[in-house]
């Protein structure tokens, strides 16, 4: 799944910058909840593989183990 389609959905959803479920955004897209978070958490400032990436979201779990996501607001 390319990061601009992701990128351009979530701003479609939360044109503020509000946070979304993963769950709303896995039905919008046809997609399992898992393949996005690992592809949101490749766009957001998480290290994976010693690599920083490029903070556009932020992802967040709550008590309850729903994740959301946001973009961040450059």
């Amino acid at each position: 799944m390319s990061p601009e389609l992701l990128l351009r959905t979530l701003h479609e959803l939360a044109p503020g910058g509000e946070p979304v479920a993963l769950t709303r955004l896995a039905k919008q897209l046809d997609q399992r909840v898992s393949v996005l978070l690992r592809e949101f958490t490749a766009l957001s400032d998480a290290s994976v593989g010693g690599v920083t990436g490029p903070g556009l979201v932020r992802l967040a779990c709550d008590d309850a183990g729903r994740w959301t996501v946001a973009l961040v607001q450059l």
